[in-house]
């Protein structure tokens, strides 16, 4: 076999005898590293954000106005302000979405109620689910942050709901990036700020547009606190999917139960993609073999069949000149050279039977063509 056949036999070898990857050890599992981190959202995820609308659109209904238009328009025009190419406040985003309304209505009632919107946001409190879940998960190691599309001082208003378990430290709020999600650069700068790594991070938010798709893009693991019980985006999947925070830790071990299966299946169709493809490249070197032998073979036998061809002719040559070369002959035995012809020819083997044999043997030669040219 050729050193290019040994070498793929050997690679066959290897890829069949491999080990699961279960036996070659376990990797780390999840949360099993130094860090156990968790990032959220805050509006919507951990604070019930529904009453900032329903103020907007009860200034509508009193003002003879469909609320729910109004909420529609009002959410609409927020969402525009934040993704304006020019940053601006988290306050002037809201002044500048109230007078949209009035644009939208042609009313002058939503911007004077700005400053009571305004404050309205420090009465917003959490889901019922919340303090519970996130106490409960401090308490067993895990890190807590938060990425808010607010301002610092209305994250800070917060910070007695939760019971100390958030400070300026562990915050990232849209003033400080001057920007807001789902730009890539809030995650960006969350993960330089919190030393984060997908390996022992989840991001956990009840908005799919803002941050489970923006997160899915940087590969981050993620958890959908799906409360309207809405369907997902093919394609930007999250990691795991809850419908309140009280399931949290649940949904963070089946869905990184579910990834090691699926990274499992992966790596065993890549095995059988490998072995498959050395036991077709061994193959087609043993194919290229046997076609190189067989080919071998059929030159050694042309090559025989022409030795044995030259052999008949010159047997059928010798006879038809009358027996005049012996092809026994030994130049070094006692037998003639050629048969003789006439009386010369009999006195010139008896000479040559004491010459040295090279010399006899070019005697014999010339002799010989001198027999075939007068026959």
């Amino acid at each position: 076999m050729s050193s290019i056949a040994a070498k793929i036999v050997n690679q066959v070898s290897k890829a069949i005898n491999a080990k699961p990857a279960e036996e070659e050890g376990r990797k780390e599992p999840y949360f099993g590293h130094d860090r156990r981190a968790l990032t959220f959202d805050f509006y919507g995820t951990l604070l019930n954000y529904q009453l900032i609308p329903h103020f907007v659109g009860q200034v509508g209904r009193e003002n003879n106005i469909n609320p729910e238009l109004t909420e529609r328009f009002f959410n609409m025009y927020l969402e525009r302000m934040m993704y304006a190419l020019d940053y601006m406040s988290y306050r002037d985003v809201l002044d500048n979405a109230m007078k949209y309304l009035d644009m939208e209505f042609n009313t002058k009632v939503f911007s004077a109620n700005i400053d009571e919107l305004y404050l309205m946001h420090y009465d917003i409190k959490p889901h019922f689910d919340v303090l519970p879940a996130l106490q409960a998960l401090k308490s067993k190691g895990y890190e807590l942050y938060l990425m808010a599309n607010t301002s610092l001082s209305l994250v800070e208003k917060q910070f007695d709901h939760f019971e100390g378990l958030f400070n300026d430290k562990n915050i990232l709020v849209a003033d400080e990036v001057r920007c807001y999600k789902p730009r890539l650069e809030f995650f960006k700068a969350a993960v330089n700020k919190f030393k984060l790594r997908t390996a022992d991070h989840f991001h956990v938010s009840a908005d799919y547009f803002q941050d489970i798709i923006p997160a899915t893009r940087l590969h981050w693991l993620t958890v959908y606190v799906n409360r309207s019980k809405t369907g997902v985006f093919k394609g930007m999947e999250p990691s795991g999917i809850i419908t309140n925070l009280s399931e949290l830790e649940e949904g963070m071990v089946n869905a990184k139960k579910r990834i090691e299966e699926e990274e499992r299946a992966a790596r065993e169709r890549e095995l059988a993609a490998q072995k498959s493809e050395a036991e077709a490249q061994l193959a087609a070197a043993r194919q290229a073999e046997a076609e190189k032998a067989a080919k071998e073979a059929a030159r050694q036998q042309q090559l025989q069949q022409q030795q044995q061809m030259y052999q008949q002719q010159q047997a059928q040559r010798g006879r038809g000149m009358g027996d005049i070369i012996d092809d026994s002959v030994d130049f070094g035995g006692s037998n003639p050279y050629f048969v003789p012809q006439s009386q010369e020819d009999r006195i010139l083997v008896e000479k040559m039977r004491t010459m040295n044999p090279n010399k006899a043997r070019a005697l014999a030669k010339a002799r010989e063509r001198a027999l075939r040219n007068r026959f």
